[in-house]
């Protein structure tokens, strides 16, 4: 994805502590009574709901754009990865015998541990199993053949969420007697479905034209009218030129290596003429820069 390895292991390690504390806090933010009383048995409890599940999505997205990561394509990046998470989850529910599947007479049913009114029942588990190493495959496929970003995150999602609503057809429901249409788990995989199918059909700006991306330049040195340097399009704009999205992790992120010169400049003269060359390079059609009208 272009993305550094270091920074999405960053990423991915920040996720896991958000999903962990936020899962927490919303616990005991539900009764915190129990929480004073009883604080070790409260935070033992299985606390990953589909609420901590969202809250830790909205910290993750921030933590993405504080380090100004282009959400879409770690979302295509970790797609694979979720996949594999919801495989390995699958096999934990079937050891531990939770998730269980309704009664059927297929050869090859399983008998829930410790049931002895349903018989045999749908392995959903393997099922989803099966079915996440096969999407794990499809989605490692269609990262190699990407054309934009979202991609197979979009595919992941809405795939995904198919799969996930229609094995819930097979699975015991939440609630027995009550009245409701669909499972909550059936709702939170509609609202992939329909966030995925969102993601698909998003049509990104089209990329920079090569006398923009030598104005960005240009600019960064120079500044829109020559006093001082402008690093607000180079900072927080959509980049999709390699050499300009080095330029932002060397010049903004990591701004000691090229320490500011005098005059206002934000590099060096060295680094300031290798940004004016390659903005010659992209100007090949002859029009005038900034540096010549300077």
């Amino acid at each position: 994805m272009g993305i550094s390895a270091e920074k999405l292991w960053d990423a991915g390690m920040f996720a896991v502590v958000a999903a962990f504390i936020a899962s927490r806090a919303l616990l005991v933010a539900m009764d915190f009574r129990a929480f004073l009383r009883f604080p070790v048995l409260v935070l033992a409890l299985p606390s990953l709901t589909y609420s901590g599940m969202l809250l830790t999505g909205v910290l993750v997205w921030i933590y993405l754009r504080w380090k100004k990561l282009p959400v879409l394509d770690v979302m295509d990046a970790w797609a694979p990865c979720a996949a594999v998470l919801a495989a390995v989850l699958s096999l934990g529910h079937y050891v531990e015998g939770t998730d269980a599947g309704m009664p059927t007479r297929l050869p090859w049913g399983v008998v829930t541990p410790g049931d002895s009114v349903l018989g045999k029942v749908h392995p959903v588990e393997i099922y989803a199993l099966i079915a996440a190493l096969g999407m794990c495959e499809l989605l490692l496929i269609r990262l190699k053949r990407r054309q934009r970003a979202g991609q197979v995150a979009g595919l992941a999602l809405a795939a995904g969420g198919a799969i996930s609503f229609l094995l819930d057809m097979l699975r015991q429901p939440v609630d027995t007697f009550g009245g409701a249409w669909l499972d909550p788990s059936q709702w939170v995989a509609l609202v992939s479905m329909l966030v995925g199918i969102c993601i698909l059909l998003y049509r990104p700006p089209s990329p920079l034209t090569r006398a923009e991306t030598a104005l960005i330049l240009e600019n960064f040195v120079f500044g829109p009218n020559g006093r001082g340097y402008d690093h607000e399009a180079l900072e927080y704009g959509r980049l999709d030129d390699p050499f300009l999205i080095e330029v932002r992790d060397r010049f903004v992120n990591l701004p000691n290596e090229f320490p500011p010169a005098e005059k206002g400049h934000y590099c060096n003269e060295q680094g300031r003429q290798v940004l004016l060359d390659y903005a010659k390079q992209l100007r090949s059609g002859g029009e005038q820069s900034i540096k010549e009208l300077i």
